[in-house]
């Protein structure tokens, strides 16, 4: 079997070009051209070493880390300790996910992967590569490169997100309903008698707390009906809220008073007494993550 050192260095150069410039884009770091290109030249140039035998010390794994730390100095250079580890555990994650996934997808193609030494090998007839595994370069890298990226991009979003998420205890007339809830600072929707913030709940959550004839009412949006049918202990719990929503007239909201609500996010937790829970009959979130729109003040421990 002919090896081409040429053709290895000239892929494993491209692949490392390729996986430190998503590292680049998934971080927001800012580098140049020059600097991914030298760094690629020196990742191909080290997958190069295992052609010859004397040099087979360079694939231990505590070589394996100098040199990958090396290429992460080159692109992104040395600016905080923090940062520089960020940087090289962001470059780790993506070749483990890059690299696994292919090498997976040759394995379905071809039914043959070996591995050693961190090393992936295949067999052809020739020294260019089997055709999938050129596949893979042309088409399946950009796939999965993009995959990567967007897969990572949506988890940063995600524990952006999940800063903004709180569970939501409500307690109604002798039952407990527990959900998650969204702070919401645009909120501000209020009683505007007592002045008691509202949080926003979906009706199909709140469902087996409420007696039919006001599910009902809510369901419908025939607030004028119904009344008369609320059992007695309702009447004095049931409030009618004037809101705006964007791009809708003015409008009632249907709401309910709890006994209390405690609102937690983290170690904090906050009991309110004073507040209101509004029915909402839509989805107020389109993949479920959570239940309930929270009124920025009930995070507030002055809240009672």
């Amino acid at each position: 079997m002919t090896v081409y050192a040429d053709v290895i260095f000239f892929l494993n150069s491209a692949i490392d070009f390729l996986l430190l410039w998503l590292t680049s884009g998934i971080r927001k770091q800012r580098t140049t051209w020059w600097r991914l290109l030298l760094s690629s030249m020196v990742g191909g140039l080290y997958s190069m070493l295992h052609l010859w035998s004397r040099f087979s010390i360079a694939y231990f794994f505590p070589v394996k880390i100098i040199v990958s730390i090396f290429m992460v100095l080159i692109v992104f250079g040395w600016k905080h300790p923090f940062a520089f580890m960020r940087n090289l555990g962001m470059f780790y994650l993506i070749c483990f996910i890059t690299g696994g996934a292919m090498i997976a997808f040759h394995y379905v193609m071809t039914g043959d992967s070996q591995a050693a030494g961190g090393i992936f090998y295949s067999q052809s007839a020739h020294g260019w590569g089997s055709p999938v595994s050129w596949a893979l370069i042309i088409f399946g890298f950009p796939l999965v490169w993009m995959y990567t990226r967007f897969s990572l991009r949506s988890l940063d979003e995600w524990q952006m997100f999940g800063q903004f998420i709180a569970d939501v205890s409500i307690r109604l007339q002798g039952r407990e309903l527990t959900c998650a809830g969204l702070v919401d600072t645009g909120n501000q929707l209020r009683d505007p008698i007592t002045r008691s913030p509202v949080i926003l709940v979906e009706l199909e959550s709140l469902k087996p707390m409420l007696p039919e004839p006001l599910w009902q009412m809510a369901q419908i949006r025939e607030l004028e009906k119904g009344w008369d049918l609320l059992p007695a202990e309702w009447l004095n719990r049931v409030r009618l809220i004037p809101y705006r929503a964007a791009g809708k007239e003015n409008d009632l909201l249907l709401a309910v008073k709890p006994d209390h609500v405690i609102v937690s996010q983290g170690e904090k937790k906050n009991k309110i007494t004073k507040i209101l829970i509004g029915i909402d009959v839509g989805r107020l979130s389109s993949d479920g993550a959570y239940q309930a729109i929270i009124h920025p003040s009930c995070l507030s421990a002055a809240v009672s």
